[in-house]
């Protein structure tokens, strides 16, 4: 269950931070007039994003629970009930997650046994996943190594920073293969091969 954000009509980046902004003090001769349009169409685009929108929680939640990213993303000048509606977020993926992890472990040791137990759910464990999220927002190592310290911070960035596979660069591959390896040019070396790819 994702937190939604509260939806407000200005947009999350300031004239003195925009790059865009800054480059029409410039008084470039010949891009000038590129200028604007790009922050137009910029702003259209990605409106929701800088918005913080609540249709784009899962990209907040992928940035936040990326080390390099983490809460550092979040620009100085947005309210400090903001920043805590974004923490409440990362704290209920966690939360979230545990749950899953949990959930699927009493599944599979119900099936193991022949007793049935009800789940109990303690508070030592909701602080420590508060306290591994605090930690993580707090470690300065930015590589993805780090992850390997934090457990359920790992699992939550798999789950929102992972994109689904697709087949069409293999499907691309044999589909060129089949033009290249004709049956005129039957008896192909690898090397051959390679240098006409």
């Amino acid at each position: 269950m994702y937190l939604f954000l509260p939806k407000d009509t200005r947009y999350y980046y300031c004239k003195n931070n925009s790059r865009l902004e800054n480059l029409k003090e410039n008084n470039f001769k010949y891009c000038a007039f590129l200028i604007t349009p790009l922050i137009s169409s910029l702003t259209k685009r990605f409106n929701l994003f800088f918005e913080l929108s609540p249709e784009i929680n899962e990209a907040i939640l992928a940035t936040c629970f990326h080390p390099n990213f983490k809460l550092r993303w979040i620009p100085d000048y947005i309210s400090d009930h903001e920043k805590k509606i974004i923490q409440n977020l990362c704290i209920n993926a966690t939360e979230q997650i545990i749950n899953e992890c949990s959930n699927h472990e009493s599944s599979r040791d119900s099936e193991d046994g022949f007793f049935i137990f009800s789940p109990q759910v303690e508070n030592k464990q909701q602080s420590q996943n508060e306290l591994e999220l605090i930690t993580y927002f707090n470690d300065n190592n930015k590589s993805l190594n780090c992850l390997n310290n934090y457990p359920s911070i790992k699992k939550l960035f798999i789950k929102y920073n992972t994109s689904l596979c697709s087949s069409a660069p293999v499907e691309r591959l044999f589909s060129f293969a089949s033009f290249v390896h004709s049956p005129s040019r039957s008896n192909l070396s690898d090397h051959m091969f390679e240098k006409l790819r």
